[in-house]
């Protein structure tokens, strides 16, 4: 039997562990710091107190999802920067076209197009907004 605490790397390793284990079980990490919470912290102390708790079945235990739904997830959480950052750029590239007084069709703005065609052809633009 095997107990560790939930991190960013927990997935990858609880999927390596897992055949290997009896059983395994990963803690809550932030019910565990209320309940570990000590002036002295080191990872002996820390793996005693693990052992504590875990003999005395009162380990707080986190549910551990799929390798698919951890796969999806990740896939969603970079779609979702993906979106957010391109976003982020199309705002800033409207709000640089406002500051200087430039005229442009804000739904088609962020075409690939139209806005390559903008630029040659705005005029009185600063080269520093294009």
């Amino acid at each position: 039997m095997g107990a560790l605490e939930a991190t960013i790397f927990t997935g990858w390793i609880y999927d390596f562990l897992k055949p290997h284990a009896v059983e395994l079980k990963v803690a809550h990490p932030e019910m565990l710091k209320a309940i570990t919470a000590a002036k002295k912290k080191n990872d002996r102390a820390d793996a005693e107190k693990l052992a504590d708790l875990l003999r005395v079945n009162l380990l707080p235990e986190c549910t551990m999802m799929s390798t698919e739904l951890w796969e999806l997830r990740r896939i969603l959480r970079y779609r979702n920067m993906v979106v957010r950052t391109a976003t982020q750029m199309k705002n800033k590239m409207s709000g640089l076209l406002m500051e200087v007084g430039a005229t442009y069709n804000k739904r088609s703005l962020h075409g690939r197009r139209y806005f390559n065609n903008l630029l040659e052809s705005v005029e009185d633009v600063p080269d520093s907004v294009k």
